[in-house]
């Protein structure tokens, strides 16, 4: 069922690239940190869409991030990878993220408006506290309220009881917090459907100083992806 479920998704999130050049929607941009040429840094977001926490398989929840990031075409350019921000029984956020601080220093990490830092490094965005909220989606737009399954402590790593699919809860963060509560507030029921957090691998820096990332001509993803999403939800909750 979820596997179907991640098909589908995938399938209506393409129908919206092939459609990006009939329809002029503006997303908001995608802005590069201006760090300079040769530095690297990650971007972050927290999903539009829903999906359960229900999965022991950590590979379920960075391929819905992953199909929720490149249906925003301007993220599908920078050509890096997405994983979820969750842990899993066998697999910690901060190994599934590439961010553990015992094994590397790690890069900024921001929002995609580029200029909104959310940690500066590994150990900044697993020391307990964020710099910022991570309230805005895959297109750039504010997205407050609710939760945000993780299934991780404040250090990245994963709940003994409560991770992503375990039985029967699983703890979920807040966008709007950023003391510890930003990865672990609450521990609703793992079958609700709530949004992820997700984080890009290393970008290079290779836009000058304050420049946007290049984008396609015209991107229509923002509404094309609600009306095909609505279809995905619905077949799924029948």
């Amino acid at each position: 069922m979820k596997i179907s479920y991640l098909r589908a998704l995938s399938a209506a999130c393409a129908f919206c690239l092939v459609a990006v050049g009939t329809v002029a929607v503006q997303a908001a941009p995608i802005v590069n940190p201006g760090l300079g040429v040769g530095n690297q840094y990650r971007l972050m977001f927290r999903t539009s869409l829903t999906f359960d926490a229900t999965s022991p398989n950590i590979a379920d929840y960075n391929t819905f991030v992953t199909i929720v990031a490149n249906a925003n075409a301007t993220l599908a350019a920078l050509g890096t990878t997405w994983m979820a921000v969750g842990s899993t029984t066998t697999v910690d956020a901060r190994e599934n993220t590439n961010t553990n601080p015992l094994t590397e220093t790690g890069v900024p990490i921001y929002l995609l408006d580029g200029a909104t830092k959310i940690a500066d490094n590994n150990a900044d965005l697993w020391d307990g506290t964020i710099d910022a909220f991570i309230n805005r989606n895959e297109n750039g737009d504010l997205h407050t309220g609710g939760s945000v399954f993780t299934g991780t402590q404040a250090d990245g790593t994963a709940f003994a009881t409560g991770e992503l699919g375990s039985c029967c809860f699983t703890f979920a963060g807040l966008p709007n917090a950023t003391n510890s509560a930003w990865v672990a507030a609450s521990a609703p029921a793992n079958t609700t459907s709530l949004t992820f957090f997700a984080i890009s691998g290393l970008i290079d820096d290779g836009v000058a100083q304050g420049g946007a990332v290049p984008e396609p001509g015209m991107l229509a993803i923002f509404g094309l992806s609600l009306v095909g999403i609505g279809v995905v939800r619905r077949r799924k909750i029948r």
